[in-house]
């Protein structure tokens, strides 16, 4: 055959050989086109040949060749469009500045030709980058102030901290000298008297084995009678669910309890589904804690090593249903309740918690899915507290949280837990106010928390203003002095629980958020904060500090359990008396000082016997040292003023006649508001000069900042229009629309606020109606030093000076 192929192609060679002499010229005869044989195709050798006339370059043939580029005909043919398009835009071009230039002529008014008429020059080009670098670099110079922390220990491990963490949460990092290290239930499944393949599946937590060679039926030695099981069901319900309740009780005993042990009590669990099989573990690990018993901690991890191995036993990312989903997010809780020293895995869990979520489909409302309405409630419970748990955690952690408010529109659900007032009004119950406070104020806060560019001043107080007004229900209003007329602790446990936690929300919510602006009122004005210009963030931090211990204090006294193992609170009372050993210790001489002393030392001893059971064990240490720096600087500064105040008064004479002009107008006016028109007095240049524009809001912070005021330290921030608030907290969530999330972070022109009045120590003082700028004077010292570090990072040096770390 190869023999047959040559003779045709030397016959078809020599009958070319004529053609090739009257079109090649110059050329040799019987040689393919320069083309050809660079692309390596058949060439017919008459030119231009057939290869070169279908890709479009017979004009180069056979002389000629292409650039070595892939799809050469289909590029010439874009450039040949190009070429066309650039033509007609060029004169499209010349029409316009013609047009533009006889517009011009018409305005005899402007001399210098319009900027769109004018030639660019070379260097004029080149100008202009500068000046977007330096826009650019501007924007990365306020990103990095508020940017957080970075630790990295000996061998390299590193964790990131933002500016919202909790102060516990930097303490692990430097434990004081002489911290002895924590004694709990050891967690690993291999010292907990499991056999084998427990442990086996336990160690493939979460994702589970892909090929598992393990049946359900591992478990069924370890299923407690159905007598038992229903004991630590209620534990659970009674101690757990008050706060977070992802399967509700009825969900539990449908869908899981019942098939599982049927009518006869004989455990059954060919019945349900594996991950339903961890729930129901999970649900008695987190009951058996709260047993009054000796080895109620070793049962705890029985149960979650047995929930651990059930959800492994089917790969969460082919099994996920809402069942997978709960088990995640129990165990979660439980971690949390059970081991304060497993931070780090806490946060990861619940990143898996919310991707398995987002996975199916959670973030979304179903209603139009076709499902049925038990399984609509189920899915909308279960988003919304995995919701509101993720952005709490990331406010404690200071990350960013996994789930954002802007991307999911699933409703809220159904209210299972209503309160009717005997006038027949019906509130809603906790689990509905919780959501709904998380979607409008929480969600809010984490965006303003974590965002990338610094927010305005002005921004935060709308932030806290919208926090206060936000309507709490009668029923969950919890007391804050000992005996309050018209508010009263739950004679249940629960119910008592969620009152304070509905205050607990709030108020540790405001402290985080004021927290860095308190760092730098009271570094930059050490010896008095009430006269910088973040002087409400101080008042505000340190009120918030003030009614968070009080309150908790007569909760303990009614209900000291689940009180002692709830860490949630106890966490928010160890960041409240942190702040309020600031206070004493860096500005001894401000006037809140020595009432912050004596919440101080009521928060220690509150801590300190509450916390117990649940406490990491180095805190109490740091306290200790704490008051100790708070005490002395306090004495000391009461030392100097009476060793200086002569010398001072003889110095500042002719000022201290004009203060005491001011404070005796402060005395003769009225310390309630009533109204905003109470500052009509006040000149149009002072009211458009206040930050922020919202009239009642810069007449609170304004009398925040009377640096002659001792604050109610637990006294009733009282929103007037609390009750008539435009939101309808009760309809369906709208907030991952940004425009609405735009509307209600706008400042209300219609509210007015009141404050309670103050202590019995001093009489009322009663605040002029000042603008806020008028009240914080401008020329307060700054300390640059604290502007080339991000706000974290010099409160976590801060805290290191108060001995909160070892440095």
């Amino acid at each position: 055959m190869a023999m047959n192929i040559d003779t045709e192609s030397s016959i078809r060679v020599r009958s070319l050989t004529p053609s090739m002499d009257n079109v090649g010229g110059a050329r040799k005869s019987g040689l393919s086109c320069a083309e050809c044989r660079r692309s390596k195709l058949k060439c017919d050798r008459v030119f231009p040949c057939q290869s070169c006339i279908r890709r479009g370059c017979a004009n180069i043939c056979p002389e000629g060749t292409l650039a070595a580029t892939k799809g050469n005909k289909v590029l010439m043919a874009h450039a040949q469009r190009l070429s066309e398009q650039v033509k007609n835009m060029t004169g499209r071009i010349k029409e316009l500045e013609e047009a533009l230039h006889e517009s011009q002529k018409s305005n005899r008014a402007r001399s210098e030709p319009h900027p769109l008429l004018q030639t660019p020059s070379h260097s004029h080009e080149h100008a202009e980058l500068p000046e977007l670098q330096t826009i650019y670099d501007d924007e990365v110079l306020d990103v990095s102030e508020s940017i957080g922390s970075l630790s990295i220990d000996v061998d390299g491990r590193t964790k990131y901290h933002g500016e919202s963490v909790g102060s516990e949460y930097f303490q692990p990092l430097f434990p004081p000298d002489g911290c002895p290290p924590p004694q709990s239930v050891s967690t690993d499944p291999k010292y907990l008297g499991l056999p084998f393949e427990i442990i086996d599946l336990c160690n493939a937590y979460p994702f589970g084995l892909r090929d598992s060679q393990y049946t359900k039926f591992l478990f069924l030695p370890f299923l407690p009678p159905r007598a038992r099981a229903l004991q630590l069901m209620e534990l659970y319900y009674r101690n757990v669910a008050w706060m977070f309740d992802p399967i509700v009780r009825d969900d539990f005993m449908t869908n899981i309890l019942t098939p599982l042990y049927g009518h006869t009590g004989s455990p059954n669990v060919n019945n349900i589904h594996s991950h339903r099989l961890s729930v129901f573990f999970i649900v008695l690990a987190s009951g058996v804690l709260y047993e009054q018993s000796t080895s109620s901690g070793v049962l705890a991890e029985q149960y979650h090593a047995l929930s651990r191995a059930a959800l492994s036993i089917d790969p969460i990312y082919q099994d996920a249903t809402c069942a997978t989903v709960q088990a995640l997010f129990m165990t979660f809780g439980h971690i949390y309740q059970s081991d304060r020293t497993n931070n780090e895995g806490r946060w990861i869990l619940m990143g898996v918690v919310v991707r398995v979520a987002q996975l199916i489909g959670l973030q979304r409302d179903n209603a139009g899915w076709g499902l049925g309405q038990e399984e609509i409630q189920r899915r909308r419970v279960l988003f919304w507290e995995i919701y509101t748990v993720d952005a709490w955690t990331s406010i404690l952690h200071g990350r960013p949280p996994a789930l954002s408010i802007n991307h999911t529109d699933c409703r809220f659900p159904e209210d299972l837990d209503p309160t009717i007032k005997p006038s027949g009004t019906v509130e809603m119950g906790w689990h509905a106010w919780k959501v709904r406070y998380s979607a409008s104020c929480l969600g809010i806060s984490v965006q303003h928390v974590f965002s990338t560019r610094v927010s305005s001043y002005s921004t935060l107080l709308e932030l806290d203003r919208k926090i206060r007004k936000f309507n709490l229900p009668s029923h969950l209003q919890s007391p804050i002095e000992a005996s309050e007329a018209g508010r009263s602790w739950s004679p249940e446990a629960p119910r008592a629980m969620q009152q304070y936690a509905a205050l607990c929300q709030t108020e540790a919510n405001l402290m985080y958020i004021h927290r860095s602006w308190f760092v730098q009122a009271i570094r930059e004005a050490p010896a008095n904060p009430l006269q910088h210009k973040y002087a409400p963030s101080v008042l505000a931090v340190y009120r918030s500090a003030c009614r968070l211990i009080s309150s908790l204090n007569g909760l303990y006294q009614v209900h000291s359990t689940p009180t002692d193992r709830t860490w949630f609170f106890w966490s928010a009372i160890f960041s409240a008396c942190i702040v309020l050993g600031a206070i004493v210790v860096d500005s001894p001489q401000c006037t809140l000082a020595s009432n912050a002393l004596k919440e101080l030392e009521k928060g220690m001893v509150l801590y300190e016997e509450g916390s117990l059971p649940c406490r990491p064990p180095a805190t109490v240490p740091v306290l200790h040292k704490l008051r100790e720096r708070a005490f002395t600087s306090l004495q000391a500064a009461q030392r100097d003023t009476r060793q200086s105040q002569s010398r001072r008064s003889s110095i500042n004479s002719g000022d201290s006649d004009a203060l005491g002009t001011w404070k005796s107008g402060i005395a003769s006016t009225s310390w309630r508001f009533s109204s905003p028109a109470s500052s009509a007095s006040a000149s149009d240049s002072d009211r458009h000069s206040s930050e922020p524009s919202d009239a009642d809001t810069s007449m609170y912070y304004a009398a925040l900042a009377n640096p002659n005021l001792v604050l109610p330290a637990t006294g009733e921030f009282e929103p007037c229009h609390a009750a008539t608030s435009q939101e309808d907290i009760s309809a369906p969530s709208p907030f991952f629309d940004p425009a609405l999330q735009a509307a209600i972070m706008m400042p209300s022109t219609q509210s007015n606020q009141s404050i309670a009045g103050p202590s019995s120590s001093m009489p009322p003082p009663r605040p002029l109606p000042l603008s806020y700028q008028q009240v914080a004077p401008q020329n307060y010292y700054v300390n640059e030093a604290y502007h080339n570090n991000n706000q974290e990072e010099v409160w976590r040096k801060y805290i290191e000076n108060l001995g909160v770390m070892k440095p």
